[in-house]
């Protein structure tokens, strides 16, 4: 296990005023669980396989009953080689009792204690606003925010029994901070302006408060991705050329790209950053 488990690692670097791990060690996770939300999704998957290389055990969540069996099974190999465990619930997050329940029912069959989140659950809807109906609003609040609330709130509340550190990453998107041009996604937009607000408020309680562990909290705002997802809309004409040309590196993403910007915020090698957003769009946001 790496010392940087430790909850006293950051106190006895300063102490003795260098180093006391490697560069690569700090990116390590070894005796450590970390929850996914949205676990069975394109960047749910990707997550917990980087998780996985890292060291750390994983548990994935989603609303689907099961995840998809060629990805999972590929997920089941990889920790069976590094001898690690990959784990599989189905949970809605807009359900308390339910949340409440999972969390209890996992904790005994961890072998490492819960240290970190990857909050990928979330949907997406577009149409015009005046068409746009209260209750299809409402869903995107529920799952998007209230949702993440719910995942992060089970965690810390995992991380207060345990007396241990932690770090969360609340996927929100760059759609949170901009408009995104040629399609109608106020609601969306509007939900993902809620991630970004609830980390920074989360970050704030849970970085200085007593009678908390220190738990650090930050989102990454996903750009434009490729995935069979995205296909529908990019079938439009002209979308496809406008979202690439929208970036500086005109392109869009790939999922697994974002394997390193949820390996970083989640390990010891953000240990000082809390409350921010880790924008990765291609320059998107920056014209």
């Amino acid at each position: 296990m790496s010392n940087t488990a430790d909850p006293s690692f950051r106190e006895a670097k300063e102490r003795q005023g260098g180093p006391q791990v490697s560069t690569a060690d700090l990116f390590r996770l070894d005796g450590r669980t970390i929850i996914i939300t949205g676990g069975a999704g394109y960047l749910g998957i990707q997550a917990a396989e980087t998780v996985l290389e890292a060291g750390g055990h994983v548990v994935c969540l989603d609303v689907v009953p099961r995840p998809p069996p060629g990805p999972w099974a590929h997920l089941e190999q990889v920790a069976a080689q590094r001898e690690l465990t990959v784990l599989f619930r189905q949970l809605d997050l807009t359900q308390a009792d339910a949340v409440n329940q999972a969390f209890a029912d996992l904790s005994p069959q961890l072998r490492c204690p819960i240290r970190g989140l990857v909050a990928c659950a979330g949907v997406s809807d577009n149409d015009p606003a005046v068409n746009f109906s209260i209750e299809r609003f409402r869903r995107l609040m529920e799952i998007n925010v209230i949702g993440t609330f719910a995942a992060a709130k089970a965690v810390a509340a995992e991380l207060q029994r345990t007396n241990l550190n932690g770090s969360m990453v609340l996927v929100a998107s760059m759609s949170g901070s901009v408009v995104n041009k040629g399609v109608d996604t106020a609601a969306y937009n509007t939900s993902k302006s809620g991630v970004l607000q609830l980390a920074r408020s989360l970050a704030a309680e849970w970085g200085s408060r007593k009678g908390m562990p220190l738990i650090r909290v930050n989102t990454l705002s996903p750009g434009y991705i490729r995935t069979p997802a995205t296909a529908e809309a990019l079938q439009k004409p002209g979308m496809e050329n406008q979202w690439v040309g929208d970036n500086m590196l005109y392109r869009l993403s790939s999922v697994d790209e974002f394997r390193g910007p949820i390996l970083f915020l989640l390990s010891d090698a953000s240990s000082f950053m809390t409350a921010a957003d880790l924008r990765v769009d291609g320059g998107h946001c920056a014209w």
